[in-house]
């Protein structure tokens, strides 16, 4: 557990006496009168306690929930520094919070008179241990707001406990159509786009690319979220007249993955479509480039961990990414160089210190959630949900919505092709492909339509 915290807390008694009494319980100690009699010490009224609010004390505490180790690590190593960039510039002012461009109530000095702190807690992937922390985070640490995921399945599992616990939690690298659709509920968030988007985003990119009624072969994780992601891409690209002729699934933590290159050895392909994530994707990549070295290879899901890993594999490759650096807007440069001037001289190189779309979508995460509670002016998650819900905002891709019909950010999804080892060398791993593709969706269709976010 990595902690960074500045001061102390409010206690795990009061939380939970107050937590036990719940509203019902106020009323019943303020007798006939209601609620109203009841007060926090100075004479006005105590206020209804949801999750671990009301706070007390001098400071509030986040829980940022990651992969820190394990397949996912990369990523969840550069979520915890967008993390921890988020919470300097929100107690001390800088990047995104004094840019008029972000337009937002912070002002660098914390939150609502109070410090933020935080704690890093290590899924290593995994789901099971994704809800035993977000269960210690809101219980031990009485955070405020949870954030992190990293996969999928982690990203559930903290969206679950939250909502169990009445704790706001903004989501981050996870994908899965379901967090946003028929799993959704009151309490979560995610600014990251899912399945359905990345699908709608690459199918025309790949038309253009490879011209229509090409024939694929493919090869997606066993889980939910592969399963889900195998079927947007064969709907997108069934859609621009693509016919998948081979297909099979591979369990995560597969590591050799020469067997499944072999076997499309007598297949008549165009495209070999790979929806995989972590050190699985980059195994796989190595693994057909050695055996076709002039294929065409699409990952739906790609980021600069992937391509930092998979060096020279990734070169081609086309793909989505959270964000990119090449993408030139105010906001995006500020987040690129606040980043740097953090990082740079901690690292001693200027290629470790640029942040991914993981970085990227954590800061935006955790200043979403502070700018929210500064438009409500309160800690009170029902408040704070309100604020968010609705709210347009721009994260440096331009003008997007957090939707209040599924929690989910109508945003640009960026295309982008894998750059040479060569040119690696500079710290760039993809080149973008066009503009960032508009792919919104009504909300009675695509995953939304399965999404019921139910009252508070």
């Amino acid at each position: 557990m990595d902690s960074g915290r500045n001061g102390g807390g409010p206690s795990v008694f009061r939380r939970d006496l107050l937590r036990s009494i719940g509203a019902a319980g106020l009323a019943g100690l303020a007798g006939c009168g209601g609620s109203e009699g009841v007060t926090d010490g100075d004479g006005t009224p105590a206020p209804t306690p949801v999750g671990n609010f009301p706070v007390s004390g001098d400071s509030v505490t986040f829980g940022f929930n990651v992969a820190s180790s394990g397949a996912y690590s990369t990523a969840g190593k550069q979520e915890i520094r967008g993390f921890k960039l988020a919470v300097k510039h929100i107690n001390n002012g800088g990047g995104w919070v004094t840019s008029e461009k972000y337009n937002s109530p912070l002002d660098g000095d914390g939150l609502l008179g109070k410090d933020v702190e935080f704690v890093v807690e290590d899924t290593g992937g995994s789901s099971d241990t994704a809800r035993s922390n977000a269960q210690r985070l809101v219980d031990g640490e009485e955070v405020i707001m949870l954030a992190g995921g990293t996969s999928s399945s982690a990203g559930l599992a903290n969206q679950e406990v939250a909502a169990q616990n009445q704790v706001i939690y903004m989501a981050t690298m996870a994908n899965t159509n379901s967090l946003t659709g028929a799993d959704c509920n009151r309490y979560s968030f995610r600014e990251m786009f899912n399945n359905h988007m990345a699908a709608e985003a690459l199918a025309p990119a790949l038309s253009d690319e490879f011209g229509k009624n090409a024939n694929y072969v493919k090869i997606f994780q066993d889980n939910d979220w592969g399963q889900t992601l195998r079927d947007d891409m064969d709907a997108a690209l069934g859609n621009v007249g693509w016919a998948p002729v081979w297909d099979t699934t591979a369990q995560v933590g597969t590591s050799d993955y020469s067997q499944y290159a072999a076997d499309i050895k007598s297949v008549d392909f165009d495209v070999i479509v790979l929806g995989l994530g972590g050190l699985d994707a980059v195994n796989a990549l190595r693994a057909f480039r050695d055996e076709f070295p002039e294929s065409n290879i699409v990952l739906p899901m790609a980021s600069r961990e992937i391509a930092e890993t998979a060096g020279g594999a990734i070169e081609g490759v086309i793909g989505t990414v959270a964000w990119s650096r090449a993408i030139n807007s105010p906001l995006s440069n500020t987040f690129r160089e606040t980043f740097r001037e953090e990082y740079g001289s901690s690292t001693g190189s200027s290629k470790s210190a640029a942040p991914s779309g993981a970085a990227h979508i954590a800061y935006t995460q955790a200043l979403q959630y502070a700018s929210a509670v500064e438009r409500a002016g309160t800690f009170n998650p029902i408040d704070v949900i309100g604020a968010l819900e609705g709210h347009e905002y721009d994260a440096g891709l331009g003008p997007q919505t957090l939707r209040a019909c599924d929690h989910q950010a109508m945003r640009q999804v960026p295309v982008v092709r894998g750059k040479s080892e060569i040119q690696q060398s500079y710290g760039t791993y993809y080149d973008l492909i066009g503009e960032p593709a508009d792919v919104q969706y009504a909300c009675d269709s695509g995953p939304a339509a399965n999404c019921s976010l139910g009252g508070s």
